[in-house]
């Protein structure tokens, strides 16, 4: 009778450790979801982002093209029409484009006819690597994840006419197909504006969550 109880109360000693090692997965769980949804909201409100000289910058969300995807504009940055966009641009011709007054800095959105899966964006991201290291200098590079899409996110300076032009480029799959969202200015203006580039197109958010 005596081993049984023990048996019994080893048992029940065992799924009161069970029940307390499996709380704590779920306190830790919780608690860092909670943390992730916090991070997210003030993401999501926090709407003003200053340059390095403290020039102060008013973004708003922008729903790009209709999709279900969004990303901070700032407010006295202007939407090139269709017909500036193509005389501006050559080759892979970006849809969307923001630029300052000046026309020095450009926040482009191109949602190409690439086929891309979520899960081919790592891939995706080495290869810019190497094919940007022939002839670019890289700054950053990064690869995380945005409500359930993979991003991959490469600075780095690229060769103009008679400068170098600062690139802040993150892209993702949307519909399996693939995206670029880039960030550029001149050299000139990368160290003013490298902050607020961050801001940007760190700001992404999608609704769908496929």
């Amino acid at each position: 009778m005596k081993n049984k109880e023990k048996i019994v109360i080893g048992i029940l000693i065992g799924i009161i450790i069970l029940i307390v090692i499996i709380s704590g997965i779920i306190y830790i769980n919780l608690n860092k979801s909670i943390k992730e949804v916090e991070r997210e909201n003030e993401k999501l409100k926090t709407l003003e982002i200053k340059t390095k000289s403290n020039q102060e910058i008013m973004t708003l969300y922008t729903r790009i093209d209709n999709e279900k995807f969004f990303i901070k504009i700032p407010t006295n940055f202007k939407q090139l029409d269709a017909d500036t966009i193509s005389q501006k641009y050559y080759g892979d011709v970006p849809q969307t484009v923001f630029s300052n007054e000046d026309d020095t800095i450009n926040i482009l959105i191109n949602m190409t006819t690439d086929e891309m899966s979520n899960d081919d964006i790592k891939s995706y991201h080495d290869e810019m690597l190497k094919l940007l290291g022939d002839n670019s200098r890289i700054i950053y590079s990064d690869y995380y994840e945005v409500d359930n899409h993979n991003i991959g996110k490469i600075k780095y300076l690229s060769n103009a006419v008679d400068t170098k032009i600062y690139n802040n480029t993150i892209f993702f799959s949307y519909n399996n197909k693939l995206v670029l969202i880039s960030f550029n200015c001149t050299k000139d203006l990368q160290e003013e504006w490298e902050v607020v580039s961050d801001f940007i197109v760190d700001s992404l958010f999608l609704t769908d969550l496929k």
